[in-house]
C-alpha cells in the first residue's frame, strides 16, 4: 500500500514537473492563446482552508490553500502574475456582495476558489473546468449508543417487534373462538371450556417457554397448538443468534443519513454564513435543500460567520442533537486534527474519536473556479487547468494531508465487546414495569376484598336487624325470638343452595349434623317456616 503510494507521488510530480517546466509542443501550441493573457490579473478568494485562504503579510494579500498551489503552477505557466482584491464579506454573496458581486461587476478577472457549481450562480459568472466533486454533509458528536437501540431490541427491527406482537394478540382469540365453536356444534359445554384469559396466558406463557394449566384435547386444537409452539421455536432461536452477533460484534449506526432525517427528526444544525448552504436556502426556486427551510423557520438553523482558523470553536458548537454542515473534505479535516491534538494528549484511542460525520450526503455538485463573464484568460487557463487534472495534481493535493486510513468511521472496530450498563437498561425498564402493575393489581385487590367484606357485613347487619324487628313484633315469645336468631346465625355459618321446587324458589340448608331443611326464599315465609318449625 505504502509502496504504490509513493510511486504514484513519484509519477505525479513527474508529470507536474514535465507540464510545468518541459520544452515540449504544450508550450508551442499554446502560444497564440498565452498572448491573450495580460502580464498582470486581479482575482479575488475567501477563507475556506485548507482549499482556499487570503492573508496579509508585509501589506500584500497573499494567496494560501490547495486552490493558489493549482494557482501558483498556472501562473508560472502562462507567465503572469496576479494582484488579490480580497472580497468585503468572506460569502458567495449576490450581484451587490461577495464573490459572486466581485465577479459580476468585473471588478476581478476571476475567482481563485473552490466555488461550488450551482446553476443559481451561474446567472453570474461562469465556471472553469471541474477542480473535483463534493459532498455537503454533517457532522455530529458520536452518541453512545447506536441507532439500532438496545441491545435487547436489536435482533429485530421494529416492523418484525410489531408482527410478533399482532400475533401475540391474535392467537389467543383464535384458539377461544376454535374451542367454543366446537363445543356448541357438538353440544358438549364440558369439552374444551377454555376463557378468554386462560387462552392468552397460554399465548404468553408459551412465548416464555413457560408451562400451561390447559390441555388440548381435540385434533384442531392440538395442531392450533403445535403450530404456534413450533413459531415460537423458530422465532427465540432467531432472536437468540442475533442477540450473540449484536453483543460480540455490533454494527453501530447513527440516526441520521439524509436530508430528511435531519428535519424531520428535529436536528438543530449550524453552518457558514453566506456559503452554499445558506445560498441555495436564500432562493425563491425551489432546489436540493429547500427541504432545510422547514427547520430554518422553526428556528433550529443557525448561520454563523467562522474565521478560517477557528476549527476548534466549530467542534464545540456540535453535540448530539446540534450538526455542522460543511463539505465532507473539510470535516474530515477538521475530525483529523482534532484526533491528532487529543493523541499528544495521550488520551484512549476510543476517546479521541469524539465526532462522527454521517455516511450519507445532504448534496453533491462539482467545484471549480470563477470567471467573469467575457473574460479573456478563461480559455488559456482552462486548458492548463485540464492538464493537472487530468495528471491527478489537484486529487493528490487534495488527499496529501489527509490519513490514508479511514478517519474516524462510524464503527470503531473495537476488539472487546463488554456489555454496557445502557445494554441492560431495557432490562431494567421491564422489571419495574412489571413491578409497577403488580403493585397496582395487588391494590385493586385489596380494594376489591376490602368492598366485598364491606358488603357481606352490611348483609349479616341487615339479617340482624330483621331479627330485631320480629323481636320487637312478638314480644311475648322471647325464647322463640332467642331461638330463631340462634338458629339464624347457625344457618350463615352453613352451606347454602337455591333450589325450585313446585314453582317456588327454597333454599337447601345443611346443619352440621347434615340435616336439610328447605326455606322459602322470601325473608317474612321463611320467618313463619321457622316458627312452624
Amino acid at each position: 500500500m505504502h509502496v504504490l503510494h509513493f510511486l504514484h507521488i513519484g509519477t505525479v510530480f513527474f508529470v507536474r514537473a514535465h507540464c510545468v517546466y518541459g520544452q515540449d509542443n504544450v508550450t508551442t501550441g499554446e502560444n497564440e492563446n498565452e498572448s491573450r493573457i495580460p502580464s498582470t490579473i486581479t482575482v479575488t478568494s475567501w477563507n475556506d482552508m485548507p482549499f482556499s485562504g487570503i492573508v496579509l503579510e508585509n501589506g500584500k494579500w497573499v494567496g494560501k490553500g490547495y486552490a493558489f498551489y493549482i494557482f501558483d503552477m498556472i501562473s508560472s505557466k502562462l507567465n503572469f502574475t496576479y494582484t488579490i482584491i480580497p472580497p468585503e464579506e468572506h460569502i458567495l454573496g449576490d450581484e451587490n456582495s461577495g464573490i459572486l458581486g466581485l465577479l459580476y461587476e468585473k471588478k476581478v478577472d476571476m475567482a481563485v476558489a473552490f466555488l461550488p457549481m450551482l446553476p443559481e450562480m451561474r446567472r453570474y459568472c461562469t465556471f472553469s473546468n471541474a477542480l473535483d466533486e463534493t459532498k455537503l454533509t454533517a457532522v455530529v458528536k458520536r452518541p453512545q449508543e447506536s441507532a439500532t437501540g438496545s441491545g435487547l431490541l436489536a435482533p429485530f427491527e421494529t416492523t418484525v417487534w410489531l408482527l410478533v406482537l399482532a400475533s401475540l394478540l391474535f392467537v389467543g382469540p383464535v384458539i377461544y373462538l376454535f374451542a367454543s365453536i366446537r363445543a356448541k356444534l357438538w353440544h358438549d359445554p364440558s369439552s374444551e371450556n377454555f376463557s378468554m384469559s386462560s387462552c392468552l396466558w397460554f399465548v404468553y406463557s408459551s412465548l416464555l417457554k413457560q408451562g400451561t394449566n390447559i390441555v388440548a384435547a381435540t385434533d384442531s386444537t392440538r395442531m392450533l397448538f403445535a403450530t404456534w409452539w413450533i413459531f415460537i421455536l423458530i422465532l427465540t432461536s432467531f432472536y437468540t443468534a442475533n442477540l450473540t452477533a449484536f453483543l460480540t460484534k455490533p454494527q453501530f449506526t447513527l440516526s441520521i443519513n439524509s436530508l430528511e432525517d435531519i428535519v424531520h427528526k428535529g436536528y438543530n444544525w449550524i453552518t457558514y454564513k453566506g456559503r452554499m448552504v445558506d445560498f441555495l436556502l436564500s432562493q425563491n426556486d425551489q432546489n436540493d435543500l429547500s427541504l432545510l427551510n422547514t427547520s430554518k423557520r422553526q428556528g433550529k438553523g443557525v448561520f454563523k460567520y467562522y474565521e478560517f482558523s477557528s476549527k476548534r470553536t466549530i467542534l464545540e458548537s456540535v453535540g448530539r442533537r446540534k450538526l455542522f454542515l460543511a463539505e465532507v473534505h473539510y470535516l474530515q479535516t477538521l475530525i483529523f486534527n482534532d484526533y491528532i491534538n487529543k493523541t499528544h494528549h495521550h488520551l484512549e484511542h476510543n476517546s479521541r474519536c469524539t465526532y462522527v460525520i454521517m455516511p450519507g450526503s445532504i448534496l453533491v455538485t462539482g467545484r471549480a473556479f470563477g470567471f467573469s463573464y467575457g473574460s479573456t484568460i478563461e480559455k488559456s487557463i482552462n486548458k492548463m487547468l485540464l492538464r493537472f487534472i487530468e495528471a491527478g495534481i489537484v486529487q493528490h493535493r487534495e488527499k496529501e494531508d489527509l490519513p490514508l486510513a479511514e478517519i474516524c468511521p462510524i464503527n470503531l472496530r473495537s476488539s472487546e465487546r463488554q456489555l454496557r450498563n445502557t445494554d441492560l437498561l431495557l432490562t431494567y425498564k421491564v422489571v419495574l414495569i412489571g413491578y409497577t402493575i403488580a403493585t397496582i393489581i395487588f391494590l385493586f385487590e385489596i380494594i376489591y376484598a376490602f368492598i366485598s367484606y364491606r358488603v357481606k357485613k352490611n348483609k349479616i347487619r341487615g339479617y340482624n336487624c330483621l331479627l330485631c324487628c320480629a323481636k320487637r313484633k312478638k314480644p311475648t315469645y322471647p325464647a322463640i325470638s332467642d331461638n330463631i336468631s340462634k338458629k339464624y346465625s347457625n344457618y350463615i355459618l352453613m352451606q347454602r343452595n337455591q333450589q325450585r321446587i313446585n314453582g317456588k324458589s327454597y333454599s337447601v340448608v345443611v346443619h352440621r349434623d347434615e340435616d336439610r331443611k328447605l326455606i322459602p326464599v322470601k325473608t317474612p315465609s321463611a320467618f313463619l317456616f321457622q316458627y312452624a318449625a
